[in-house]
Protein backbone atom coordinates (compact mmCIF):
# COMPACT_ATOMS: atom_id res chain seq x y z
CA UNK A 1 0.00 0.00 0.00
CA UNK A 2 1.38 3.39 -1.02
CA UNK A 3 2.21 5.75 1.84
CA UNK A 4 0.45 9.11 1.46
CA UNK A 5 1.84 12.55 2.18
CA UNK A 6 0.50 13.79 5.54
CA UNK A 7 -1.39 17.09 5.50
CA UNK A 8 -1.54 18.23 9.11
CA UNK A 9 -4.25 20.77 9.90
CA UNK A 10 -4.88 22.67 13.11
CA UNK A 11 -8.67 22.99 13.53
CA UNK A 12 -8.23 25.84 16.03
CA UNK A 13 -5.82 28.06 14.10
CA UNK A 14 -7.13 31.09 12.22
CA UNK A 15 -10.54 32.71 12.09
CA UNK A 16 -12.45 30.21 9.94
CA UNK A 17 -13.19 26.50 10.33
CA UNK A 18 -10.99 24.14 8.35
CA UNK A 19 -12.82 21.65 6.17
CA UNK A 20 -10.35 19.04 4.88
CA UNK A 21 -13.07 17.26 2.88
CA UNK A 22 -13.86 20.46 0.96
CA UNK A 23 -10.15 21.10 0.41
CA UNK A 24 -9.61 17.60 -0.95
CA UNK A 25 -12.70 17.81 -3.19
CA UNK A 26 -11.18 20.79 -5.02
CA UNK A 27 -7.97 18.94 -5.87
CA UNK A 28 -7.44 16.94 -9.06
CA UNK A 29 -7.83 13.19 -8.53
CA UNK A 30 -4.09 12.59 -9.03
CA UNK A 31 -3.34 14.94 -6.12
CA UNK A 32 -6.09 13.59 -3.84
CA UNK A 33 -4.54 10.15 -4.20
CA UNK A 34 -1.28 11.41 -2.72
CA UNK A 35 -2.61 13.31 0.34
CA UNK A 36 -3.88 12.23 3.77
CA UNK A 37 -5.42 15.00 5.93
CA UNK A 38 -4.67 14.54 9.66
CA UNK A 39 -6.10 16.71 12.47
CA UNK A 40 -3.24 18.01 14.59
CA UNK A 41 -2.42 20.54 17.31
CA UNK A 42 -0.66 21.03 20.67
CA UNK A 43 1.40 19.42 22.14
CA UNK A 44 2.83 19.25 18.59
CA UNK A 45 4.30 15.74 18.34
CA UNK A 46 5.52 15.89 14.75
CA UNK A 47 7.80 12.83 14.88
CA UNK A 48 5.41 10.19 13.45
CA UNK A 49 4.20 12.58 10.74
CA UNK A 50 7.74 13.47 9.70
CA UNK A 51 8.44 9.73 9.44
CA UNK A 52 5.36 9.34 7.24
CA UNK A 53 6.48 12.23 5.01
CA UNK A 54 9.92 10.63 4.65
CA UNK A 55 8.32 7.31 3.67
CA UNK A 56 6.12 9.14 1.15
CA UNK A 57 9.18 11.06 -0.10
CA UNK A 58 7.98 14.39 1.29
CA UNK A 59 7.13 17.20 1.69
CA UNK A 60 5.40 17.62 5.07
CA UNK A 61 2.22 19.64 4.46
CA UNK A 62 1.10 21.80 7.39
CA UNK A 63 -2.17 23.77 7.21
CA UNK A 64 -2.30 26.30 10.00
CA UNK A 65 -1.26 29.69 11.29
CA UNK A 66 2.23 31.07 11.73
CA UNK A 67 2.43 29.52 15.21
CA UNK A 68 1.68 26.00 13.96
CA UNK A 69 4.16 26.46 11.10
CA UNK A 70 6.77 27.71 13.56
CA UNK A 71 6.46 24.52 15.62
CA UNK A 72 6.60 22.41 12.44
CA UNK A 73 9.80 24.20 11.43
CA UNK A 74 11.35 23.59 14.85
CA UNK A 75 10.50 19.89 14.66
CA UNK A 76 11.97 19.55 11.17
CA UNK A 77 15.16 21.34 12.27
CA UNK A 78 15.46 19.02 15.28
CA UNK A 79 15.07 16.03 12.94
CA UNK A 80 17.77 17.33 10.60
CA UNK A 81 15.43 18.72 7.91
CA UNK A 82 14.79 15.31 6.28
CA UNK A 83 11.91 16.64 4.12
CA UNK A 84 10.75 20.09 2.99
CA UNK A 85 8.00 21.99 4.78
CA UNK A 86 4.99 22.83 2.59
CA UNK A 87 3.08 25.65 4.34
CA UNK A 88 -0.68 25.95 3.72
CA UNK A 89 -2.36 29.22 4.77
CA UNK A 90 -4.72 28.60 7.67
CA UNK A 91 -4.09 31.37 10.20
CA UNK A 92 -5.21 34.93 10.75
CA UNK A 93 -2.00 36.58 9.48
CA UNK A 94 -0.20 33.99 7.33
CA UNK A 95 3.06 35.94 7.31
CA UNK A 96 5.30 33.05 6.21
CA UNK A 97 2.95 31.97 3.41
CA UNK A 98 2.40 35.52 2.15
CA UNK A 99 6.13 36.19 2.20
CA UNK A 100 6.73 33.13 0.00
CA UNK A 101 3.90 34.26 -2.36
CA UNK A 102 2.00 30.99 -1.87
CA UNK A 103 -1.69 31.21 -2.89
CA UNK A 104 -3.96 32.10 0.03
CA UNK A 105 -6.63 29.62 -1.10
CA UNK A 106 -5.74 26.39 0.76
CA UNK A 107 -6.63 23.96 -2.03
CA UNK A 108 -4.84 26.15 -4.55
CA UNK A 109 -1.81 26.22 -2.26
CA UNK A 110 -1.75 22.41 -1.96
CA UNK A 111 -1.97 21.96 -5.73
CA UNK A 112 0.68 24.58 -6.53
CA UNK A 113 3.02 23.23 -3.88
CA UNK A 114 2.67 19.66 -5.17
CA UNK A 115 3.66 21.05 -8.56
CA UNK A 116 6.32 23.32 -7.07
CA UNK A 117 9.99 23.04 -6.16
CA UNK A 118 12.18 22.89 -3.09
CA UNK A 119 14.44 25.75 -2.04
CA UNK A 120 17.04 25.94 0.71
CA UNK A 121 16.19 28.80 3.05
CA UNK A 122 18.50 30.39 5.57
CA UNK A 123 17.78 29.44 9.18
CA UNK A 124 17.97 32.27 11.72
CA UNK A 125 18.11 31.72 15.47
CA UNK A 126 17.39 33.80 18.55
CA UNK A 127 19.62 32.60 21.41
CA UNK A 128 19.82 29.25 19.62
CA UNK A 129 16.06 28.87 19.04
CA UNK A 130 15.22 28.65 15.31
CA UNK A 131 12.57 30.69 13.52
CA UNK A 132 11.49 30.74 9.89
CA UNK A 133 10.00 34.16 9.17
CA UNK A 134 10.95 36.73 11.80
CA UNK A 135 11.54 37.48 15.45
CA UNK A 136 11.37 40.72 17.35
CA UNK A 137 10.95 42.76 20.49
CA UNK A 138 9.44 46.06 21.53
CA UNK A 139 5.88 46.89 20.58
CA UNK A 140 5.47 43.94 18.20
CA UNK A 141 6.39 41.46 20.94
CA UNK A 142 4.13 43.15 23.48
CA UNK A 143 1.30 42.74 20.97
CA UNK A 144 2.23 39.09 20.31
CA UNK A 145 2.07 38.33 24.04
CA UNK A 146 -1.24 40.16 24.45
CA UNK A 147 -2.73 38.50 21.36
CA UNK A 148 -1.62 35.06 22.56
CA UNK A 149 -3.45 35.60 25.85
CA UNK A 150 -6.72 36.58 24.17
CA UNK A 151 -9.43 34.45 22.63
CA UNK A 152 -10.39 36.66 19.66
CA UNK A 153 -8.51 36.20 16.40
CA UNK A 154 -8.39 37.98 13.06
CA UNK A 155 -6.97 41.20 11.65
CA UNK A 156 -9.58 43.55 13.16
CA UNK A 157 -9.06 42.16 16.65
CA UNK A 158 -5.31 42.52 16.16
CA UNK A 159 -5.77 46.18 15.19
CA UNK A 160 -8.03 46.87 18.20
CA UNK A 161 -5.55 45.35 20.62
CA UNK A 162 -2.65 47.19 18.95
CA UNK A 163 -4.36 50.59 19.22
CA UNK A 164 -5.06 50.01 22.89
CA UNK A 165 -1.39 49.26 23.68
CA UNK A 166 0.04 51.81 21.22
CA UNK A 167 -0.68 54.73 23.53
CA UNK A 168 1.52 53.55 26.39
CA UNK A 169 4.50 51.68 24.95
CA UNK A 170 7.72 53.71 24.69
CA UNK A 171 10.91 53.03 22.65
CA UNK A 172 13.73 50.89 24.04
CA UNK A 173 17.41 51.85 23.91
CA UNK A 174 19.68 49.48 21.95
CA UNK A 175 23.39 48.68 21.84
CA UNK A 176 24.87 46.38 19.20
CA UNK A 177 27.84 44.07 18.75
CA UNK A 178 27.20 43.19 15.13
CA UNK A 179 28.74 41.91 11.93
CA UNK A 180 27.18 43.38 8.80
CA UNK A 181 27.72 42.43 5.15
CA UNK A 182 30.04 44.57 3.08
CA UNK A 183 28.56 46.84 0.47
CA UNK A 184 28.88 45.52 -3.08
CA UNK A 185 28.69 47.35 -6.37
CA UNK A 186 25.47 46.78 -8.39
CA UNK A 187 26.06 44.30 -11.21
CA UNK A 188 23.01 44.99 -13.35
CA UNK A 189 20.74 47.85 -14.36
CA UNK A 190 18.05 46.38 -12.12
CA UNK A 191 20.39 46.39 -9.12
CA UNK A 192 21.43 49.98 -9.89
CA UNK A 193 17.79 51.09 -9.99
CA UNK A 194 17.01 49.18 -6.80
CA UNK A 195 19.97 50.75 -4.98
CA UNK A 196 18.86 54.21 -6.12
CA UNK A 197 15.31 53.52 -4.95
CA UNK A 198 16.35 52.22 -1.53
CA UNK A 199 18.96 54.91 -0.91
CA UNK A 200 21.85 54.66 1.54
CA UNK A 201 21.56 51.85 4.07
CA UNK A 202 20.58 53.02 7.55
CA UNK A 203 22.93 52.64 10.51
CA UNK A 204 22.05 50.15 13.22
CA UNK A 205 19.41 51.82 15.42
CA UNK A 206 20.24 53.16 18.87
CA UNK A 207 16.59 52.90 19.90
CA UNK A 208 13.42 51.37 18.56
CA UNK A 209 9.73 51.38 19.30
CA UNK A 210 9.50 48.02 17.55
CA UNK A 211 12.49 45.92 16.42
CA UNK A 212 12.19 43.06 13.93
CA UNK A 213 14.81 40.61 12.66
CA UNK A 214 13.45 39.28 9.38
CA UNK A 215 14.20 36.34 7.09
CA UNK A 216 11.12 37.10 4.95
CA UNK A 217 9.40 40.43 4.27
CA UNK A 218 5.95 40.19 5.92
CA UNK A 219 4.48 40.17 9.40
CA UNK A 220 1.27 38.93 7.82
CA UNK A 221 -2.12 40.39 6.83
CA UNK A 222 -0.34 42.32 4.08
CA UNK A 223 2.00 44.25 6.43
CA UNK A 224 5.45 44.65 4.79
CA UNK A 225 7.89 45.09 7.67
CA UNK A 226 11.12 44.24 5.79
CA UNK A 227 10.69 44.52 2.01
CA UNK A 228 14.42 43.98 1.50
CA UNK A 229 14.44 40.56 3.19
CA UNK A 230 15.63 37.60 1.08
CA UNK A 231 15.36 34.13 2.70
CA UNK A 232 18.22 32.56 0.75
CA UNK A 233 20.97 35.19 0.54
CA UNK A 234 22.77 34.39 3.80
CA UNK A 235 21.79 37.80 5.22
CA UNK A 236 19.14 38.87 7.74
CA UNK A 237 17.21 42.09 7.56
CA UNK A 238 16.68 44.25 10.63
CA UNK A 239 13.71 46.61 10.59
CA UNK A 240 12.42 49.16 13.06
CA UNK A 241 9.15 51.00 13.35
CA UNK A 242 8.88 54.49 14.76
CA UNK A 243 5.93 55.10 17.07
CA UNK A 244 3.26 56.61 14.79
CA UNK A 245 1.51 59.82 15.71
CA UNK A 246 -2.25 60.17 15.26
CA UNK A 247 -1.89 61.73 11.81
CA UNK A 248 0.60 59.02 10.77
CA UNK A 249 -2.11 56.40 11.18
CA UNK A 250 -3.82 57.97 8.16
CA UNK A 251 -0.89 59.31 6.13
CA UNK A 252 1.98 56.86 6.77
CA UNK A 253 0.55 53.54 7.98
CA UNK A 254 -1.10 52.61 4.63
CA UNK A 255 2.35 52.55 2.96
CA UNK A 256 3.31 49.62 5.18
CA UNK A 257 0.58 47.55 3.51
CA UNK A 258 2.04 48.04 0.02
CA UNK A 259 5.09 46.08 -1.11
CA UNK A 260 6.69 49.18 -2.62
CA UNK A 261 5.32 51.58 -0.02
CA UNK A 262 7.74 54.08 1.47
CA UNK A 263 7.35 55.74 4.86
CA UNK A 264 9.61 57.36 7.43
CA UNK A 265 8.03 55.10 10.07
CA UNK A 266 10.13 52.14 8.87
CA UNK A 267 13.90 51.76 8.65
CA UNK A 268 15.76 48.62 7.65
CA UNK A 269 19.24 47.31 7.04
CA UNK A 270 21.26 44.12 6.76
CA UNK A 271 22.84 41.88 9.37
CA UNK A 272 24.97 38.71 9.44
CA UNK A 273 25.01 38.13 13.20
CA UNK A 274 24.70 40.23 16.33
CA UNK A 275 24.39 40.54 20.04
CA UNK A 276 21.85 43.23 20.84
CA UNK A 277 21.51 44.75 24.31
CA UNK A 278 18.30 46.44 25.49
CA UNK A 279 18.13 49.12 28.17
CA UNK A 280 15.43 47.10 29.97
CA UNK A 281 14.09 43.52 29.79
CA UNK A 282 11.32 43.16 27.22
CA UNK A 283 9.32 40.25 25.81
CA UNK A 284 10.30 38.76 22.45
CA UNK A 285 8.53 36.65 19.87
CA UNK A 286 9.52 33.97 17.34
CA UNK A 287 7.28 33.91 14.25
CA UNK A 288 4.63 35.60 16.39
CA UNK A 289 4.95 33.01 19.17
CA UNK A 290 5.67 34.65 22.55
CA UNK A 291 8.97 33.84 24.25
CA UNK A 292 10.41 34.99 27.56
CA UNK A 293 11.63 38.51 28.29
CA UNK A 294 15.34 39.34 28.05
CA UNK A 295 17.58 42.38 27.87
CA UNK A 296 20.21 40.72 25.67
CA UNK A 297 19.77 38.53 22.60
CA UNK A 298 22.10 36.70 20.24
CA UNK A 299 21.03 36.64 16.57
CA UNK A 300 22.71 34.07 14.31
CA UNK A 301 22.09 32.65 10.84
CA UNK A 302 22.82 29.30 9.16
CA UNK A 303 22.78 29.81 5.38
CA UNK A 304 20.79 27.51 3.08
CA UNK A 305 19.95 24.73 5.55
CA UNK A 306 16.14 24.73 5.84
CA UNK A 307 14.21 22.83 3.18
CA UNK A 308 11.06 24.67 2.02
CA UNK A 309 8.58 23.71 -0.68
CA UNK A 310 7.46 26.73 -2.75
CA UNK A 311 5.32 27.47 -5.78
CA UNK A 312 6.28 28.95 -9.15
CA UNK A 313 5.26 32.37 -7.78
CA UNK A 314 8.04 32.40 -5.17
CA UNK A 315 10.66 34.97 -6.24
CA UNK A 316 13.54 32.99 -4.71
CA UNK A 317 13.03 29.59 -6.35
Amino acid sequence: MEVKLPLLYNPKAGVSRKDPEALMARLPARHRARIEPIAFGPPYDFEPHIAQAIAAEGPLFVWGGDGTLHHAGKALVAAGCPVPLAAIPGGSGNGLVRGLRTPLNPSGAVQRLLEGVEIRMDLPRLDGAPFLNLCGTGFEAVIAHAFDGGTARGFLNYVKRSLKLWRDFEPVGLRWEAIQPQESEPNSRREVLRAAWLGEEAALPESAWSLCIANLPQYGSGFWIAPGAHPADGILQWATLRKPRHLDLLTQLPALFREGGRTYLRQEGRLLKANVYLDRPLPWHLDGEPVESRDRAEITLEPSVFRMQVTEACPWR
